[in-house]
């Protein structure tokens, strides 16, 4: 039994590694040799493309990954064979490591992926097509809004939303009638990135989606969407979300104009718990809300939980037109830490530009 990992070798320890009878001393040396000195990397390279023939796949795997980190463009054939690997892990690996390459031969190879009956490969692909040709995965893509995987359309969504790509609109709109609601919600994310207003009924939907609300809250506020009014008042004045959510939902108010915003977002600054405060104290900061600079000064001399470098960057967004908040950033600039020192030189920023 080992209660602790072996120590990462040093690189010559790791060259005679890759010949050990312990699989995770092999993989432990793949791991190193993908962090070769300059003069030897190819040393290294020639060690990992040894090691793609492995009969473990966690070596296998391992030895991609670290080919891939190091650019090693003439072992992308040798990746491309494994996208058909008896192991599902080593799969999935070489699907990455091959847009990892940044080489846009691979393309052929993972668009024929698309086209796997192995759901994870597709899943995969969908990632490394965009990865490495982001210009053409819109179109590349949009083959696989039928896919009978729940997840792989989800990762659809999300990445055709990630491209925010114009010519992705018409794909995300049909993912907003999926069965799957984390489908049809990501599909609305996408297209609120776009500035694109079909998915506003599901992104009023997802307020309630734990794991969608922020970016739900976001979007509803940058499209401006006049009916999400109320339902964001809902969730900000909630005594039972999480103040995370109902910053967002307030700062999505203050986008909307919503008078009921700056209260709300006053009422998660001045919580009794502080673990939403930097997050609000940052919106503050994206929204410009200069009536909310006293509560961001009055943190710059008791943090009372907040990050305060984070607080400092919100207070340098507000000093230009805020008197108050250039004070709670000379405030900040007095501490002996990596925040005073962030303050000082936004300090310096602000006078330059005034």
């Amino acid at each position: 039994m080992r209660l602790f990992p072996p120590l990462r070798p040093n690189f010559d320890a790791a060259l005679r590694d890759v010949r050990a009878k312990d699989p995770t001393l092999r993989a432990a040396a793949a791991e190193r040799l993908g962090d070769a000195p300059t003069d030897r990397v190819e040393e290294a390279r020639a060690a990992l493309r040894a090691m793609l023939e492995d009969r473990s796949g966690a070596v296998r795997a391992q030895a991609m990954a670290s080919l891939a980190r190091t650019k090693d463009a003439t072992a992308l054939d040798a990746i491309l064979a494994r996208f058909e690997d008896g192991d599902p892990t080593v799969r999935q690996v070489a699907l990455i490591a091959a847009a990892e390459l940044g080489d846009r031969a691979a393309l052929p190879a993972l668009k024929e992926a698309l086209a796997s009956d192995r759901p994870e490969v597709r899943f995969q692909a969908v990632a490394s097509i965009a990865l490495l040709a982001p210009d053409e995965a819109a179109e590349a893509l949009s083959v696989r809004v039928d896919d009978p995987d729940t997840e792989v359309r989800a990762h659809l969504a999300d990445a055709l939303g990630a491209l925010e790509d114009p010519r992705a609109a018409e794909t995300l709109a049909a993912l907003l009638d999926d069965d799957a609601p984390h489908v049809a919600r990501g599909a609305a994310i996408g297209l609120a990135r776009l500035g694109d207003a079909r998915g506003v009924p599901q992104l009023i939907v997802a307020l309630d989606d734990r794991d969608r609300c922020l970016e739900a809250a976001w979007a509803l506020g940058e499209l401006k969407a006049a009916e999400a009014r109320e339902p964001l008042a809902r969730l900000a004045g909630s005594f039972l979300k999480p103040l995370a959510f109902k910053a967002a939902a307030a700062a999505a108010l203050v986008r909307l104009g919503d008078e009921r915003g700056v209260p709300a977002l006053r009422g998660v600054l001045g919580a009794l718990r502080w673990d939403a405060r930097s997050y609000a104290v940052q919106l503050v900061g994206e929204l410009r809300a200069t009536e909310l600079a006293p509560e961001l000064a009055a943190l710059a001399r008791r943090p009372r939980g907040t990050d305060p470098v984070v607080l400092a960057e919100a207070l340098a967004k507000l000093a230009p037109e805020s008197d108050t908040a250039y004070a709670g950033l000379r405030t900040l600039a007095l501490r002996d830490d990596e925040a005073g020192e962030r303050a000082l030189e936004l300090l310096e920023q602000t006078a330059s530009a005034s």
